[in-house]
């Protein structure tokens, strides 16, 4: 399929030594546009929601959107991301805000360094717990140029106190105890 941007599986140092994190890296694919060879890509770091949940490796039609136009898309699974055991979930325990925007930076950092991605053009998206890594991003960290947060968590207090009884805790297993 010539426009398909197919998942390439991706692992990566994160900032605690000898501690991996990883990720799927879709290339740009488009046959009807060919970049001078000098050119990387920019990249979108794409930030799951949960926030231990995991990147899909499937089809999705939004990645392909952004790569049959030249992107490069990156869906990582950033330290407490399911899907790599229970130590690896665990440890975003008490580090959701720290694992997660670490994690992303470690990512784009590494992509740039092995020559896969523009470095001046980095970006950022996420929905839920993604759109709330990503907004702390925009806000805490002078990483990436431009961020997306879809219907992100804005409000810590606000969601412990609406949220359902089965995620009553999960808030403090996340960030600590609330006030």
């Amino acid at each position: 399929m010539p426009y398909i941007s197919y998942a390439e599986s991706v692992e990566f140092p994160t900032t605690d030594n000898g501690m991996n994190a990883y990720g799927f890296l879709y290339r740009p694919k488009n046959p009807d546009y060919i970049p001078d060879k000098n050119e990387k890509p920019p990249l979108i770091v794409r930030v799951h929601g949960g926030p231990t949940g995991m990147a899909i490796r499937s089809l999705s039609m939004k990645t392909q959107y952004f790569t049959s136009r030249g992107f490069a898309v990156f869906d990582i699974d950033y330290r407490g991301s399911s899907g790599y055991g229970r130590a690896f979930r665990q440890a975003l325990y008490g580090k959701w805000g720290v694992y997660d925007i670490d994690d992303s930076i470690s990512a784009a950092q590494y992509l740039v360094s092995e020559g896969l991605v523009d470095g001046n053009r980095l970006t950022i998206d996420g929905g839920s717990a993604g759109g709330y890594t990503t907004m702390a991003m925009m806000v805490f960290k002078n990483y990436f140029h431009a961020g997306v947060s879809y219907y992100g968590v804005s409000d810590l207090l606000g969601l412990a106190k609406h949220t359902h009884k089965f995620e009553s805790q999960y808030l403090t297993k996340m960030v600590g105890k609330l006030p």
